[in-house]
């Protein structure tokens, strides 16, 4: 029983030191979102960069949260559905938050998220 608890702490200890030194890194690297901040011609400026793990090259998802019939009930509410919209391939990083992308495809617009295409 003893061993069993030693053993425990210690997987839990190691777990704790990996998620706190690499969280950043891992979740940029599989969850790297922004948003889109201006739309002009075929050009997007986004709130995504290198603190976000951005590089010229990366292609992105572009999404927008479109809302539909609210459910019924006594308490409606608005419910949101999630689509793509188009996608976009980072030029050039502007700075540690910031980047201009060229709209590869799609209606891009003001306020949609960018997501990074897994």
């Amino acid at each position: 029983m003893k061993i069993k608890f030693i053993l425990l702490a210690l997987v839990l200890g190691l777990f704790f030191v990996v998620s706190t030194t690499n969280a950043g890194s891992v979740y940029h690297k599989y969850l790297m979102k922004g948003s889109v901040l201006e739309v002009s011609d075929s050009m997007a400026y986004i709130c995504v960069g290198t603190k976000d793990g951005a590089k010229a090259g990366q292609e992105l998802n572009v999404v927008r949260y479109v809302k539909t019939e609210a459910t019924p009930g006594p308490k409606e509410q608005p419910m949101f559905k999630r689509e793509e919209v188009g996608k976009l391939k980072i030029e050039k990083i502007v700075d540690e938050h910031m980047a201009n992308a060229k709209i590869i495809s799609g209606d891009v617009k003001v306020h949609d998220i960018v997501e990074l295409k897994k």
